[in-house]
């Protein structure tokens, strides 16, 4: 099952632990009246909290084949986690949405269709909203849903006041904002639907018929996970790890959705001795004074000091510590605008940006979104540069309860633990990571430190 990452652990514990939990929602149908649901009957959202590598999709894949009685929607980051699941399934075949050059429906079309057939179905996080719209309508009040890792729960949307809002979309009656600040399609707004997409904003009427779409009743509008597709599936399973670092958890606090964690008895445990044995954590010295958070990236002017620092530390980096690493088998994280040559938000990837420009490391190392999780794309890479300090936005966490300095750290730490197990270091190979920020490499320090007496 774990492919022989932790050989001093008791797999076959493990693994039945993990197959009990991710077997504990799974909830069949009435047959009968399968629309006919109560708010009572909301599912209590699951989520799995094990360690990156410790065979979560495999173990998800093989209980979709034991379980050929349900319907199955799984929800995963990339295309090539579609591959994956559709490849591991074949003794019960799943279908996925395919692309223009297949067909000439949108996925969203196919999505449906295949909801209306009654077939168990993967797709992306890229088809979220259609999801929600559709979980709404009550398409998926017979599927067990499955989601494969949360990026993105939350994320700022427009400035617009509380009065501009109220006086273009409540008080008209098409919609209706409850306590939590979720905005709510009235009967109205539903049956005027395609009129109002072509009126007001297109994509804010996307995000309330589809539950995504919240107020914060003050300047700005909050965009989030469809709401509808935690509560009116049969069961939700989220598949994770450190759920008390994500959005996604305080997510569900503020829109009030019951959930369990469900943890390994001794997962975490053998995950942090493994790494302390595996991981090499190191700085740049010369980037230590450096700011990385997001907001400060941005602003470094592409001739600036602070630019030319990052270029020449990095051409440093390649060619004396890294003498004889391939590029392929690095990974990198950073602004995005800072890799790619951007222009006006859009990045041109064929283009190098201020801190690769002159680094020579342009061609061939894999850049990773810092948020990245839930993909096995870089489980071949031996070395990571972090050029990263994580800060969630502040408005956010306002408008979740959670801007505390615990639930700050508790959220870099589990961004970055999620980004740096992309890499060879989740098969139990040693990896080397770069990171110039004292805080990051305090924070991850410290969680592994912490029990390292009791092993």
């Amino acid at each position: 099952m774990f492919k022989g990452t932790y050989r001093h652990t008791d797999p076959q514990l493990t693994d039945q632990e993990l197959h009990k939990h991710l077997s504990q929602g799974l909830k069949a149908s009435d047959t009968f009246f399968p629309f006919e649901r109560d708010s009572s009957s909301e599912p209590t959202v699951n989520i799995i909290d094990y360690p990156c590598g410790f065979g979560k999709t495999e173990a998800t894949i093989a209980i979709i084949n034991k379980r050929v009685d349900l319907k199955f929607l799984i929800v995963v980051q990339t295309l090539s986690e579609v591959d994956r699941v559709l490849e591991g399934t074949k003794e019960r075949p799943l279908v996925s949405p395919e692309g223009p050059e297949s067909t000439q429906l949108s996925k969203g079309q196919q999505l449906e269709d295949f909801i209306v057939s009654g077939a168990s179905i993967v797709i992306t996080h890229a088809l979220y909203e259609r999801a929600g719209v559709l979980a709404r309508q009550g398409g998926l009040s017979d599927y067990n849903v499955f989601i494969d890792e949360v990026p993105n729960a939350v994320s700022l949307g427009r400035k617009v006041s509380l009065e501009s809002f109220q006086e273009f979309y409540i008080d008209p009656g098409y919609c209706e904002m409850n306590a939590s600040g979720l905005v709510v399609a009235t009967k109205k707004g539903i049956e005027q639907a395609d009129r109002l997409v072509e009126v007001l904003d297109e994509k804010t009427m996307e995000a309330i018929f589809s539950g995504r779409l919240f107020h914060d009743q003050k300047d700005h509008l909050i965009q989030t996970l469809p709401v509808y597709l935690f509560t009116h599936p049969l069961s939700v399973t989220v598949l994770t790890f450190m759920p008390k670092g994500s959005l996604f958890a305080q997510f569900l606090n503020k829109s009030a959705i019951p959930y369990k964690v469900l943890k390994g008895t001794n997962a975490t445990g053998v995950f942090k001795r493994n790494a302390r044995k595996n991981l090499t954590i190191d700085t740049i010295a010369v980037l230590e004074n450096l700011a990385f958070s997001f907001s400060k990236q941005e602003k470094y002017a592409a001739t600036s000091k602070e630019v030319t620092k990052v270029t020449i530390a990095l051409k440093n980096l390649k060619q004396r510590k890294l003498v004889g690493v391939s590029l392929e088998d690095i990974m990198i994280t950073c602004a995005k605008s800072n890799w790619y040559h951007t222009t006006r938000r859009k990045s041109d990837v064929t283009r190098a940006g201020p801190f690769s420009k002159n680094s020579r490391m342009f061609k061939g190392i894999n850049w990773v979104p810092n948020t990245t999780r839930g993909t096995n794309n870089y489980a071949h890479c031996s070395h990571a540069i972090y050029l990263y300090e994580q800060n969630a936005n502040p408005i956010l966490l306002r408008w979740l309860g959670a801007d505390t300095k615990v639930f700050k750290d508790l959220y870099a730490l589990s961004e970055m633990v999620q980004w740096i197990w992309r890499t060879r270091v989740r098969r139990g190979d040693s990896v080397h990571v770069y990171m110039p920020s004292k805080r990051m490499r305090g924070l991850l320090q410290a969680w592994l430190t912490l029990g390292a007496s009791e092993d």
